[in-house]
């Protein structure tokens, strides 16, 4: 089990980097999203490829990630975002940071609950 985790991590990890490459090679990109980005934070009106530039992808395990034809959940663990059994699974939500995104694909808001 922990081999076949260790192999989607690394899927993961590239997809991650590739994204990264993408979003930062986009030279008409606000000055104030690549600031974000480098500084690994977040600001409302990013799209889904440069949140995961700044956070990484979210948990794909987690029931906090979701789509929805209103605008996808994401969900990010403090304890890494796609181990099998997350922090959230022991301790509860207050370990998960969620973001919201509308229906198209921008970033509306986040919180921990």
């Amino acid at each position: 089990m922990l081999i076949i985790a260790a192999l989607f991590q690394g899927c993961g990890v590239a997809r991650e980097h590739r994204i990264r490459q993408e979003v930062l090679a986009d030279a008409s990109m606000p000055e104030e999203i690549r600031r974000a980005i480098d500084l690994k934070e977040l600001v409302v009106g990013m799209t889904r490829e440069q949140v995961i530039a700044s956070w990484g992808l979210p948990c794909k395990w987690c029931f906090g990630t979701r789509r929805s034809p209103s605008g996808d959940t994401w969900e990010y663990n403090l304890f890494g975002s796609d181990l099998w059994v997350t922090g959230s699974d022991f301790i509860g939500s207050a370990t998960a940071i969620y973001l919201y995104f509308d229906r198209d694909g921008l970033l509306k808001h986040w919180s921990n609950k």
